[in-house]
């Protein structure tokens, strides 16, 4: 049996890499108690699961006495020895106490050492001297996709919830999605009131039929107090909407307002002003990754109850996964004002750290810029900020 000893990390992928990319029989964990405590069950889950099987052990380390480390360590790499078992050390993700004892092992008990490198991934080979190599093991055609990813940290992506408009795997309505994005472009600072008026005033039939008095639209239109206030401003942007297809049979004329939506998914989004734009992002995304989804659900602790209140949830716009690292993508409409800023970097912080760890990248798109000391503070937290065709700038 190959058995490879890890330092346990907090970073699951770090902990379950060498697993994942070679037929390991048993991988044996030294940690700090606490480490133990919290990433105990979702380890040995994963490697049982997705591994062919394969035991955890756990043995609990000083944090600072590098002799009782040595000790320990010994005692178990004897065992697996006296097993005729084949041993290796991972390094990767390792603190400094740990890496020495294992580099003072290494060459005692002929073990090979090896790290890889998340980000690229790579696998550095550290056996010199040493007669065997990891690479002595055979190999394992591993896929690790978002939900894989999600699930080493411990959570769960909850399909339940995802939102049907969210589909964009029909030709047709992919294309619906570049129409819809061109207007928003042109009218980012308007797009948002024309979702509202849309859903608070103008209600479809289930045909999808949409059938108002025209004075009654302009009165309601007049009486707002935003820029999206006159039926001029109001016809510019349904004109452009109907002679894309995306709205028939489109009447604003002796006084009746109506038109008939092209079908659900171009309804639902003209009736939700961020969804034209995530779904946007989701489709440059998805060319470019080995994984992505959009409108994503995730359960903090991995388990559905099915009932409300109960699980604890947050859901990011667009989630993307490139080799081992995944990007957490927040998408932003409207005015970016100071409370609604902080509350999108907080939370994508919030969200990334749970489920991506240090390896995670973050990105706030938005049509329209926060004010420089939003900017500066999302650099504080490396988080990017990506400014779409035609945003302005909010003061």
């Amino acid at each position: 049996m190959n058995v490879v000893f890890e330092f346990l990390s907090e970073e699951p992928i770090e902990n379950l890499i060498t697993s994942m990319r070679f037929k390991i029989g048993k991988a044996i964990y030294f940690g700090y108690h606490d480490t133990i405590e919290k990433l105990k069950d979702s380890t040995a889950s994963f490697l049982k699961k997705y591994c062919d099987g394969e035991q955890a052990v756990f043995h609990a380390m000083s944090k600072t006495d590098v002799q009782s480390m040595t000790k320990t360590m010994r005692q178990a790499i004897e065992y697996e020895k006296s097993q005729g078992n084949s041993t290796y050390f991972d390094m990767t993700g390792g603190e400094e106490a740990i890496l020495i004892a294992f580099g003072l092992l290494a060459g005692e008990y002929d073990t090979p050492m090896h790290a890889f490198d998340i980000e690229k991934d790579k696998l550095s080979r550290l056996e010199e001297g040493s007669s065997r190599s990891i690479t002595d093991c055979e190999p394992r055609e591993f896929d690790l996709d978002l939900d894989k990813y999600v699930e080493m940290h411990g959570g769960r992506i909850n399909y339940n919830l995802h939102k049907a408009s969210k589909n964009i795997d029909d030709p047709e309505f992919s294309e619906d999605v570049e129409k819809l994005w061109s207007i928003e472009n042109d009218f980012t600072e308007e797009w948002n009131l024309l979702s509202i008026f849309l859903r608070t005033h103008m209600m479809p039939e289930a045909s999808l039929e949409v059938n108002c008095d025209l004075e009654k639209t302009e009165s309601l239109l007049r009486s707002a107090n935003n820029r999206l206030n006159t039926l001029e401003k109001f016809n510019r942007i349904m004109d452009r909407l109907g002679a894309e297809g995306l709205l028939l049979d489109l009447k604003h004329s002796d006084g009746v307002y109506s038109f008939r939506y092209k079908d659900r998914a171009v309804r639902d989004c003209l009736r939700d002003g961020g969804s034209t734009l995530e779904l946007y992002v989701y489709k440059r995304e998805q060319a470019v990754n080995d994984d992505c989804k959009v409108g994503v659900h995730l359960d903090w602790d991995g388990v559905l109850h099915y009932s409300p209140g109960i699980d604890v949830l947050n859901e990011i716009d667009v989630l993307t996964l490139k080799g081992n690292v995944p990007t957490f993508i927040s998408c932003k409409t409207g005015k970016m004002g100071p409370s609604n800023t902080l509350h999108a970097l907080y939370e994508l912080q919030t969200v990334a750290e749970r489920f991506g760890g240090k390896y995670a990248k973050k990105v706030l798109v938005t049509s329209r810029m926060p004010a420089e000391v939003y900017i500066t503070r999302a650099e504080e937290m490396d988080i990017k900020i990506e400014q779409m065709n035609g945003a302005v700038q909010d003061e």
